[in-house]
């Protein structure tokens, strides 16, 4: 009984210090809610510009944040400055939302806790037309390496060369290759 009593006392201790630590941060640009920092195509979600996350665990590469009811990793140059919050100041996810608080981004979450679908996702994160050719995975020269990302998926194996004043980046999925130069598809093909 006792050791069981300890177990929660350490537990409760251990959720308030770390409520305690909670930061939150604003998010420049769109940003991607990964569930694994290491398999960039574990999107769980995209998060809107201007979008207010919990940070959890920041990191230098990949912060752990909250999202809603979501938890994933970040890209850490995506998170605006850090702020401190309080345990009171967290408010609850079902407190109603008054009119000054309507004119920010929502989250992009359906009533059941789901994410929106993808497709939405990519319109609303880059217009109709080029929204619906990376849904359809399709990939032009021009394409930036993040829109790459959003139609294809995290390569398998990236090599990355210095020519001059440029980065050139040749990305291996299983069949097919992109290479971009400077973030910009200038070429694709299949795996020879």
């Amino acid at each position: 009984m006792k050791k069981v009593i300890m177990a929660m006392l350490i537990l409760f201790m251990g959720i308030t210090v770390s409520a305690q630590e909670l930061q939150k941060a604003s998010i420049k640009g769109t940003a991607r809610l990964f569930s694994d920092k290491d398999d960039i195509t574990s999107v769980i979600q995209l998060i809107p510009e201007g979008s207010t996350v919990e940070v959890i665990k920041p990191d230098s590469l990949y912060s752990l944040v909250r999202f809603g009811n979501l938890e994933g990793y970040v890209k850490s140059d995506r998170l605006g400055a850090l702020l401190p919050v309080a345990v009171a100041a967290v408010a609850p996810a079902d407190q109603p939302v008054d009119a000054a608080q309507s004119q920010q981004p929502q989250v992009a979450v359906e009533p059941a806790g789901k994410p929106v679908d993808r497709y939405d996702a990519l319109v609303a994160k880059y217009g109709d037309d080029i929204g619906k050719r990376l849904y359809q995975h399709k990939v032009w020269k021009g394409v930036t390496a993040d829109m790459a990302i959003d139609s294809w998926g995290k390569p398998k194996q990236i090599n990355r060369m210095f020519v001059d004043q440029s980065v050139d980046e040749e990305w291996i999925y299983s069949k097919k290759y992109l290479y971009f130069r400077d973030n910009i598809l200038i070429e694709w093909g299949p795996v020879k």
